[in-house]
């Protein structure tokens, strides 16, 4: 069986297409007359992301949970703090209060909307947003799923250890943290640190772990069967999901009905995945190659991707609204937030390495699609 601790071509494009569905969300968040269909993946995208996540989890390189919480730590907590704190300082209103905060994401910190006057308020609120709420800060709002992903890291590896790694236990206690997740949000509770949406996710990233040696196997099914699982399980997607603007993993609010979530999460993480895996069997046309060399260039620069592409849209939609928020100008703001990502992704692979934990690469290197 192939080892899960090798990066796994299809996994690692599923990753990516993922990440980029996040981005063309916030595109059409950004702006009213940009329609993509984006709100019908919302209780797909960070659901598979985290189950993708526990799929790759490995203790292998370490023996103790310090030594693991410390690598995590590395690569992990001390990027989320840098580059929130990074885009804090980028961000256009604590320089233009006055002109620039009425059109700024309003800060939902803790359940609470803090009436901010000034820059100094604006600044302070920022700051407990990252540390305390664990939701990054304004500029660099999608980083709340690197905290996330670092806390929900740590306590599997825990469990994982405590309960020796049997499936029944982790599955169990799985379970328990997504009936307390969704307790939370049943009566609107929120905790420091994102403690609800820890709960919540931790279930995906330790289903993710508990069906991987299934789903490894799964792979080598016959093509005829990938096609199948994917057409029923995009059937199941399609009957289930329901559209809900509200809705917000970050936030714990997780729509109107509980248990719907739960089944459009399930079958829309089945979907994708077969759809990979049929992917994974397409020819070698050139275009395929391409397609999934982008997708795998988005999966390595995740974290450089999800914190910029927010940064660059929160200054086109704050600076420039009144120039791009109609029908035909709307749309110049793809490629512009394209451009952007080919400026920055050598810049922090190259220069700004340190902020994200790695190792430094060519400018060339850092945009490969092989």
């Amino acid at each position: 069986m192939q080892a899960i601790s090798e990066r796994i071509g299809w996994i690692d494009e599923c990753k990516g297409f993922i990440l980029l569905l996040v981005c063309l969300f916030h595109l059409e968040q950004s702006f009213v007359h940009i329609q993509l269909g984006m709100l019908h993946g919302a209780a797909l995208r960070m659901s598979a992301f985290f189950f993708l996540s526990g799929m790759l989890f490995s203790n292998r390189r370490f023996s103790t949970w310090k030594s693991y919480a410390q690598h995590k730590t590395k690569v992990l907590l001390v990027p989320y703090i840098l580059l929130s704190l990074f885009f804090l300082a980028l961000d256009p209103v604590l320089y233009q209060f006055d002109a620039f905060f009425p059109l700024s994401p309003k800060m939902n910190i803790l359940g609470i909307y803090p009436d901010i006057q000034n820059a100094f308020q604006y600044l302070g609120w920022n700051l407990v947003k990252i540390f305390i709420a664990g939701k990054s800060s304004i500029g660099s709002g999608p980083l709340w799923f690197v905290f996330n992903l670092y806390a929900i890291s740590l306590l599997f590896f825990a469990i994982h250890q405590f309960t020796s790694g049997r499936k029944i236990f982790l599955f169990l206690f799985a379970l328990l943290c997504l009936g307390f997740g969704f307790f939370l949000n049943r009566f609107h509770l929120h905790f420091p640190f994102g403690f609800e949406r820890i709960c919540t996710t931790f279930f995906f990233f330790a289903l993710g772990n508990l069906c991987k040696n299934f789903l490894l196997r799964f792979e080598k099914q016959k093509l005829f069967v990938l096609l199948l699982a994917f057409f029923f399980a995009a059937i199941f997607y399609a009957i289930f999901e329901k559209p809900d603007p509200n809705f917000s993993i970050m936030n714990n609010d997780l729509g109107k009905n509980f248990g719907v979530f739960i089944l459009s999460s399930l079958s829309g993480i089945f979907a994708l995945l077969a759809l990979f895996l049929i992917l994974n069997r397409m020819p070698s046309w050139k275009i395929i190659l391409v397609f999934k060399g982008i997708l795998r260039n988005i999966s390595r620069n995740g974290m450089i991707i999800l914190a910029t592409h927010w940064w660059i849209l929160l200054v086109l939609r704050i600076v420039f609204k009144s120039e791009l928020d109609k029908p035909f100008w709307a749309w110049i703001s793809l490629p512009i937030v394209f451009l952007g990502m080919i400026f920055f992704i050598p810049l922090f692979r190259s220069k700004l390495n340190r902020l994200i934990a790695k190792e430094k690469i060519s400018w060339r290197e850092s945009l490969s699609i092989r």
